[in-house]
């Protein structure tokens, strides 16, 4: 669906450098995201 989006938004519980995941568990290739929603920063009560 990213391929085909306008738009595609990702959701991440905590933002590692480049190289730190390992690529063959990524699904969503970064060339296809334009927008990151970051976690890290919000209270438990907040995520639910």
């Amino acid at each position: 669906m990213a391929t085909a989006a306008k738009t595609t938004i990702v959701e991440v519980s905590q933002l590692v450098a480049l190289g730190d995941l390992d690529p063959e568990n990524i699904i969503t290739p970064g060339i296809f995201v334009q927008r990151v929603f970051s976690l890290e920063n919000l209270t438990a009560a907040q995520r639910a």
